[in-house]
């Protein structure tokens, strides 16, 4: 009697064709991902190398933004890049008109983790572009939270409110407690001195403070705008915003501030860096 192909050491028909699937699907997952898609297709993924684009500044903000324009340098598809587009245009970062096309409604402005607003000093991309209000500056008794915060003890503090505008919009809205012995009059000065010029901040700490910049460390948070910031921003009450706490520290690593800044989320990226900034950087 002759044996059949298939026995119980071998396995059955079924167990055969079974491998045999296995070994086919294993074939078709590796050639697809072997193979290059020719098109992005996901609208999410297209957003943000849009807004990257616009952040970094390789998307013209004197021109409409050309939908072919856009298939071709990102290898996307139509769809998603109309998808991506109205995706912006709900964030307020473009316009979008049956006519006209699509437009940069404003830029998106990069501010590094520890530095107080956009490098704004010579031969940086945001030269001239800044304007700093002083609402507010006098000298207060230090509130025990701050001491905790900055690890020394110190008597008074010097309570200061600012503006940020960018090209006349509101970009920030920053209160700093400034540990310093200068009075009310010398330190104005000496804040105004840098609102005329904006040094990088290791020169702009040197000036206010007296001191040599030591470093700063930062913590930035997404919360809803309350009314007065909503207010001095321009913004709806209850509208998402960047709240940075930033400490500096003289060379001796003493606290020489402890900042509190609201941005506005729709404007403002917080640039990280392992670096520590200085004047020649």
């Amino acid at each position: 009697m002759t044996r059949p192909f298939f026995d119980d050491e071998s396995g059955s028909v079924a167990a055969h064709l079974r491998r045999q699937s296995d070994e086919q699907r294993a074939k078709y997952t590796r050639a697809r991902a072997q193979r290059t898609e020719k098109f992005v297709t996901s609208p999410r993924q297209v957003y943000e190398l849009i807004r990257s684009g616009i952040r970094r500044g390789t998307m013209p903000h004197d021109e409409v933004l050309s939908e072919q324009h856009l298939i071709q340098s990102l290898g996307a598809t139509r769809n998603a890049v109309r998808k991506a587009l109205q995706m912006l245009a709900d964030d307020g970062v473009v316009l979008r008109a049956r006519r006209a096309g699509t437009s940069i409604a404003h830029d998106i402005v990069a501010v590094h983790d520890r530095e107080v607003g956009p490098r704004a000093w010579a031969g940086m991309p945001d030269e001239g572009r800044l304007a700093v209000d002083t609402l507010q500056c006098r000298r207060i008794t230090a509130p025990a939270v701050i001491q905790n915060f900055i690890g020394s003890e110190v008597d008074s503090v010097i309570l200061l409110e600012q503006v940020g505008r960018m090209g006349g919009k509101p970009l920030y809205l920053r209160v700093g407690y400034c540990m310093t012995d200068f009075g009310i009059d010398e330190f104005l000065e000496r804040i105004e001195s840098n609102h005329s010029e904006y040094p990088p901040i290791a020169e702009a700490h040197r000036r206010i403070f007296g001191t040599e910049y030591g470093g700063s460390s930062s913590v930035v948070e997404a919360i809803s705008c309350q009314e007065r910031p909503a207010e001095l921003l321009e913004m709806p009450v209850g509208a998402p915003v960047l709240l940075r706490e930033l400490i500096t520290h003289n060379f001796k690593g003493q606290p020489s501030e402890l900042s509190f800044t609201h941005f506005r989320a729709d404007r403002v990226a917080i640039i990280g860096s392992n670096v520590t900034p200085t004047a020649e950087s």
